[in-house]
């Protein structure tokens, strides 16, 4: 079903706009490293755009299907990398020199570390969940459409991983 002015953005400049931030935001709360975060969010517009068209209203709201296409196209990434890294992992000798930071840890706010050192500690799982309510601002009924389960479930598993991102925190 196309779209309709009155049921989505009405163009996707505007579409582009309103999303790139938390899009972005969602992607790199995943991959942890800013030059992959942008590429992917380029290509969740990129896709998201193609298709455009296909987006049909009646089955629900416009931000979770464009959040879909964005978990998708990060977990795609993500499952492919793991399979790089296991490969170049094989081909290192067993000490290696520690990895540089993207970042310069000097201009970041004591919060943002504090925070990305919680989300390390984290698996890819929890992380996009609590993104999901956090970065991209779902409800737990629309996560729980996109998770495939309820609501109160997906209440319950908050609760439970936000005592975790506590205790992480000591």
């Amino acid at each position: 079903m196309p779209l309709s002015a009155s049921s989505c953005p009405p163009d996707f400049e505007t579409i582009y706009r309103k999303y790139y931030g938390r899009v972005y935001n969602y992607v790199y709360g995943q991959v942890l490293h800013r030059e992959a975060a942008e590429d992917l969010t380029a290509d969740v517009f990129v896709v998201a755009a193609s298709n455009l068209g296909r987006f049909d209203p009646t089955r629900g709201k416009f931000a979770p299907w464009l959040f879909t296409i964005a978990r998708n196209l990060t977990l795609n990434y993500l499952m492919r990398s793991s399979t790089r890294l296991e490969e170049v992992r094989e081909e290192l000798p067993e000490k290696s020199a520690p990895a540089l930071s993207t970042w310069d840890d000097s201009l970041r706010s004591p919060e943002s570390l504090r925070a990305e050192h919680i989300l390390e500690q984290l698996s890819v799982e929890e992380r996009r969940f609590l993104e999901l309510r956090y970065v991209l601002g779902l409800s737990n009924g629309e996560i729980g459409r996109i998770a495939g389960t309820t609501a109160t479930a997906v209440s319950q598993r908050y609760h439970r991983l936000l005592a975790k991102c506590r205790k992480l925190d000591k």
